[in-house]
């Protein structure tokens, strides 16, 4: 049955025909007697819906003026399909415009989140009440969390493993969930299925801030000195705390990305699960100075590994490192063997970029070696870490390591 609403004064009717919801305005002002004739259309229009004879004549009869006349003069096979057909259509699409990775994540979120939640409901008759819903859901339901050590493909004895621990999602875990539902809604609404997505009326949630923990330049001594037993190791780390390069840029390295004579390295790719790829944004594809430890570092890798392959630092068979084994056989070792508390991988170009400003330099330089277009990524996120500036060429930072007997 048509519901009457109104709206700034308004009379409107509220129903639905062929899974998508009206909302229809008459332009009557909100009278009794202009409700009383209201309802008398309503039951006439519910009566041609049950009936099923209600059609795109009968939707100009009523709605003169509507928005849809021409929209749904259309057979009834070409109903709104059902939200799990609609979307794991619209992820195989763009799979092929998008990263392996995001590719990868966006058919998790799919599949593990969007489809269990809307996928036997037509795609029209998804509501912001229902987003709502489902972001609130999100944010109570605990998930499980790998154990800590626990490493992709291989398996431990069942006296080592640990239960699971439950977490909750972050606000950012969300708000890509939402951003996801978001996107594959846009197309619904082109294809007149939806009025509007209701995924972009709810808000985003507030996202916290990522946790800088640096590493200072003792800690940097005591993780190289004390944690890694192998040389090749010291090296990479000292390649990875001096250039501010994420973990994926220094996986990517190649020997013919070094300019030697004007001590560059030229940062082009990123390697990940997925393989070799594409470096994070435009700007990330940039030159970065070789400050003198990572200058020595890297010419005690040139015997090593020069003549064995492309990669600068490989493994055991030649090929790119990978970052899971990394993190897992190598990282978090070393940490405990230095007696330092975990930090992410990441905190590697944290370190970097907290060095650079507190010994002095310019935040555009460091801007600039880092990847980022213009220096209020760089202020915003460590702005506790900036002095007064006063050089902008490298040269403090230099003179600080070499100080300090990098």
């Amino acid at each position: 049955m048509p519901t009457l609403r109104t709206k700034r004064g308004r009379l409107y009717l509220d129903f639905r025909w062929r899974g998508i919801r009206f909302r229809e305005a008459t332009r009557l002002a909100d009278t009794p007697e202009n409700r009383a004739e209201l309802r008398r259309r309503a039951r006439q229009i519910d009566g041609e819906l049950a009936a099923g004879t209600f059609d795109s004549a009968s939707y100009a009869k009523w709605f003169p003026r509507g928005p849809r006349a021409a929209l749904f003069a259309k057979p009834a096979e070409d109903e709104p399909p059902l939200f799990k057909d609609y979307v794991r259509t619209w992820i195989e699409n763009k799979a092929a415009r998008t990263s392996a990775g995001t590719a990868y994540d966006r058919k998790r979120i799919v599949e593990g989140r969007l489809i269990p939640a809307f996928g036997e409901r037509r795609v029209s008759e998804l509501l912001e009440e229902d987003v709502d819903a489902f972001i609130a859901d999100l944010k109570r339901a605990p998930v499980e969390d790998p154990e800590p050590g626990a490493v992709a493909g291989t398996t431990a004895d069942a006296g080592d493993r640990k239960a699971p621990r439950k977490r909750k999602l972050s606000n950012r875990r969300v708000n890509i969930i939402l951003a996801t539902l978001r996107l594959a809604l846009d197309r619904a609404v082109k294809r007149g299925w939806l009025e509007t997505n209701p995924a972009r009326e709810v808000p985003t949630l507030r996202e916290e801030k990522p946790e800088i923990l640096p590493f200072s330049l003792e800690e940097v001594r005591l993780f190289l000195d004390t944690g890694l037993r192998d040389a090749a190791w010291r090296r990479y780390f000292t390649v990875a705390f001096f250039t501010g390069l994420r973990p994926g840029e220094q996986l990517g390295l190649r020997w013919d990305d070094l300019d030697w004579p004007r001590k560059l390295i030229a940062v082009r790719r990123a390697v990940t699960r997925w393989g070799e790829g594409a470096t994070k944004t435009v700007a990330s594809r940039r030159d970065v100075e070789m400050l003198p430890p990572v200058e020595r570092a890297l010419l005690a890798q040139r015997p090593t590994s020069a003549l064995g392959g492309a990669w600068i630092f490989p493994n055991s068979q030649g090929g790119a490192l990978d970052l899971t084994n990394l993190r897992e056989r190598v990282w978090r070792p070393a940490l405990r063997r230095a007696g330092l508390r975990y930090r992410a991988l990441y905190q590697t170009r944290h370190t970097f970029a907290t060095l650079a400003l507190s010994s002095g330099e310019d935040i555009g330089w460091v801007a600039k070696q880092l990847g980022h277009t213009s220096t209020e990524m760089v202020i915003r996120r460590y702005y506790r870490f900036v002095p007064n500036l006063t050089r902008r060429d490298g040269s403090a930072v230099a003179r600080l390591v070499q100080q300090e007997g990098f």
